[in-house]
């Protein structure tokens, strides 16, 4: 099993890795977490909250993605807020992340949230996609 593991190790060093193309957007409904790209840099996690973590650039710490985590349940429980952010069998990113920041008291955290929302303005992700509750 080892050998079929360092063969299949090695087919991947031999293949280019896809390309990136800003933003990628991938929802895990078995994890119930939305991930979101919007820079290819190399980054680390930092985590903003328990349902948010940043993805920050190695250089200058610069914004680069995000992870939300219990997606679903948030837009279960967003009341009026989810109407808004749905849209036609889609969830508008931009005004997910602005909800998120309204429901933040944090300064910091807000900010951030609110960086993502700008950068996410005008883009959906379809409910086939997002979670089954949208």
């Amino acid at each position: 099993m080892a050998e079929k593991l360092i063969d299949y190790l090695k087919q991947l060093e031999a293949t280019d890795p896809p390309r990136f193309t800003a933003p990628q957007v991938y929802y895990g409904a078995k994890e119930d977490s939305l991930l979101f790209y919007f820079r290819n840099d190399e980054s680390y996690a930092h985590r903003l909250n328990d349902l948010v973590t940043l993805f920050l650039s190695f250089d200058g710490d610069a914004l680069v993605g995000c992870q939300i985590k219990g997606v679903r349940r948030k837009l279960k429980t967003g009341g009026n807020f989810s109407i808004a952010i749905k849209k036609q069998g889609e969830v508008e990113l931009g005004l997910f992340f602005h909800l998120l920041a309204y429901e933040t008291p944090e300064p910091e955290p807000r900010n951030r949230l609110v960086e993502l929302g700008q950068k996410a303005k005008g883009l959906v992700v379809g409910t086939e996609e997002a979670p089954s509750a949208c």
